[in-house]
């Protein structure tokens, strides 16, 4: 090469090397000087981040405005998986549980198994937790495994790498991962996984690692934020309950979202997407039951947004609310508070005082019942009560033992219990035979004792009861005379009847409730039986295969108080704003049928059931000295070797106001129900003078 072709190269190349550098210059200046204060900005502001802002879920109070629900505001533990070093989420877990069992924080662990215990082969050994069989069948169907498998074959699958990859790996680095070598580690982790798992954890949905945390484990979660990536602590509310033992089962409880919970909503297009803001996710909580179940829409509200800005040091340097959230509304149910409680306590004491020094005609079996009162001007349900009962507050805690008693404590009797009717079913056969005239109000059936009709099919009646007419048939309840009116029916019309009053069907009702079922020829066939001419005279007496809820039992009455106009039952009164400022729906009084019996017809069934709660009547002693003229049936339907209490009344008897049904399980004779709806009449009439006095959001809400 040349000198003069050598000196051209180095002319090029340092030609290209200061092109650099000036490029270089100016990049930097343009940087510091020009857009210096824009990256600065970046530099100390740092970067925001949008937080979903839970509405406060609605109330649930009485018809007064009183409380069964309330909520209260927590603190809860998150794990955000944005935030969440890839491959470290065991390790940050490990980091966080380590943190609150210094502070002896509790967090949420479903998993089915015990803690591990070392065998005598030098390995940790499991076991299913008792009285979690649900639960642990899931877990084996979650991990494809078979139902003979055990708690150590669930450990090992979650413990593999195809799972939660809870086991050290011979490529680990020394002392990265020491705790994996740990069982109790392990379990704690299993725990946690399994349920992240169950709740769909992700970049979408966070999980709730601890909820209702005390401040000073909030504030210790938030001072170690440098070591815990991608955990959080965030405001939340607490459904809980002024007395979680009134009403439960029409109330309800709510409960977090599981993986089949979370498939059913994707397919109604109810799950969290960016194009559903409202959807649900995978920490919310839905109404399981009740009317929190019923009214989930309302109750829910709608979800509000905050966008947070953070500085370099991972600071809050502002808090801005993008989208405001809207409490959810709140459901004004038609149930008094107080009358509710007394209907509990009223079935509850009566059972017990059955239980002691009776016979099994008096109810010495009795374990289980329910009572319902009703407007019978407005078809609102004032009061639903069933026994057993268990307590809101507590239900979670409570279940696995619950769940396994008997009899059924989450059973709601009053709108899910079917039962024969027994002899309370005699007016509606009576109101029959009047109105299609095969019987007329004077006219009279002998009775000997023993029904002869159908010989040498011979049922009897309690008593001889002579020459006696309806009025007086239905006083003592005397079986002979609503045989022969039953018999002079027939079938058709007799449950023609029936369902105008509207037993053996829905009431329409807010909440889950059972249809029960009318004696037919149909019915008994279906059971793989044959009818007979005997059964349409049991069916007239209430007995063969009616079944009916305490709560179309209390419509019933309500319809013979009101001559035969059966109006809609209802739960809910109204639904009013979170504040109570506005009236979102409100339930009006509504006749959906009307008995085809004039006003007559009405008055003679109400006078044979009046006499049934005076001197010579069924129920007589209950309603002594009580100051308004009581209407009144008792039944005594037979229940495999016991006998079922059931009782109807309605009052006053002029102008009625209530209309009360109670059965009792086992209960012995009907008249055995009437001191708890005398209970219940009493507290109605005579407990609630103060509530006059009392104003909003107490005061009685239109």
């Amino acid at each position: 090469m040349s000198p003069k072709e050598e000196k051209t190269r180095f002319l090029i190349v340092g030609t290209v090397i200061g092109a650099i550098i000036l490029a270089f210059l100016y990049q930097l200046v343009f940087i510091q000087i020009t857009q210096g204060e824009a990256y600065k900005r970046k530099v100390t502001q740092g970067y925001t981040r949008t937080q979903t802002v839970v509405a406060a879920r609605g109330e649930i109070v009485d018809r007064y405005g009183r409380p069964f629900t309330i909520n209260r505001i927590s603190l809860d533990i998150i794990l955000d998986q944005a935030y969440l070093p890839e491959g470290q989420t065991n390790q940050v877990i490990v980091e966080l549980i380590t943190l609150l069992e210094s502070l002896d924080q509790d967090w949420i662990d479903n998993l089915p198994i015990s803690e591990p215990a070392i065998g005598s082969d030098g390995a940790p050994h499991y076991q299913f937790l008792p009285e979690m069989e649900i639960q642990v069948s899931r877990l084996k169907t979650d991990l494809g495994l078979a139902p003979y498998a055990t708690a150590d074959d669930c450990m090992w699958n979650m413990c593999s790498a195809a799972y939660y990859d809870l086991d050290p790996r011979e490529d680990d680095k020394p002392g990265e991962r020491e705790w994996a070598s740990d069982p109790a580690t392990q379990r704690k982790l299993a725990g946690v996984r399994y349920e992240m798992a169950q709740q769909n954890f992700g970049y979408k949905n966070n999980y709730t690692f601890a909820r209702d945390v005390s401040n000073l484990v909030a504030t210790n979660v938030q001072e170690r934020s440098f070591a815990l990536p991608g955990v959080d602590v965030v405001q939340s509310t607490v459904r809980e309950f002024s007395d979680g033992t009134i009403a439960p089962h029409i109330v309800g409880i709510t409960g977090p979202l599981y993986r089949e919970d979370m498939e059913s909503l994707r397919d109604q297009g109810l799950w969290w997407s960016e194009d559903n803001q409202q959807g649900y996710r995978g920490s919310d909580t839905i109404g399981r039951s009740g009317i929190e179940a019923a009214y989930e829409n309302i109750l829910r509200g709608k979800n509000g947004e905050r966008q947070i800005t953070l500085n370099a040091q991972h600071q809050v340097v502002d808090v801005t609310e993008v989208v405001p959230p809207t409490p959810g509304g709140t459901v004004v149910l038609t149930l008094d508070r107080d009358l509710q409680k007394v209907t509990q306590e009223a079935l509850a004491d009566q059972i017990a005082i059955l239980r002691q020094n009776t016979t099994i005609n008096e109810g010495r079996d009795a374990n289980a019942g329910a009572a319902v009162c009703v407007d019978v001007k407005t078809g609102d349900i004032l009061a639903a009560a069933t026994f057993p009962s268990y307590d809101n507050s507590t239900y979670y805690e409570d279940y696995n033992e619950l769940s396994r008693q008997k009899p059924e404590p989450y059973l709601n009797r009053a709108t899910m219990g079917v039962y024969r009717p027994g002899s309370t079913y005699k007016p509606c056969v009576a109101t029959a035979g009047l109105a299609e005239g095969v019987i007329e109000a004077s006219e009279t059936v002998l009775c000997t004792g023993v029904y002869t009709r159908l010989d040498p099919y011979l049922p009897r009646c309690l008593y001889v009861n002579g020459n006696i007419d309806v009025r007086h048939a239905l006083q003592v309840s005397c079986n002979i005379f609503f045989y022969e009116t039953g018999w002079r029916l027939g079938i058709d019309l007799q449950n023609e009847y029936a369902k105008h009053f509207g037993l053996g069907n829905y009431t329409g009702i807010e909440i889950p409730e059972a249809k029960g079922q009318l004696s037919s020829r149909a019915t008994r066939e279906a059971v793989g039986d044959t009818w007979n001419n005997g059964d349409i005279i049991q069916s007239a007496i209430g007995q063969l295969d009616h079944g009916f809820t305490p709560v179309q039992l209390a419509g019933y009455t309500a319809t013979l108080a009101s001559d035969g106009e059966r109006r809609q039952l209802h739960l809910v009164k109204s639904v009013r704003s979170y504040g109570f400022q506005e009236v979102v729906e409100e339930t009006q009084p509504e006749v959906i049928d009307q008995v085809p019996a004039d006003k007559e017809t009405f008055q003679v069934v109400r006078e044979g059931m009046i006499a049934a709660s005076l001197p010579g009547g069924t129920s007589a002693a209950s309603w002594y000295e009580f100051p308004y003229t009581v209407a009144s049936k008792t039944g005594t339907p037979e229940s495999l070797d016991n006998l079922t209490s059931t009782y109807i009344c309605y009052m006053p008897a002029e102008d009625p106001q209530i209309a009360i049904a109670v059965v009792i399980e086992d209960g012995g004779q009907g008249y055995t129900g009437a001191p708890v709806a005398r209970k219940i009449a009493d507290q109605y009439f005579f407990g609630n003078a103060e509530k006059e006095t009392v104003t909003t959001p107490n005061a009685l809400l239109p």
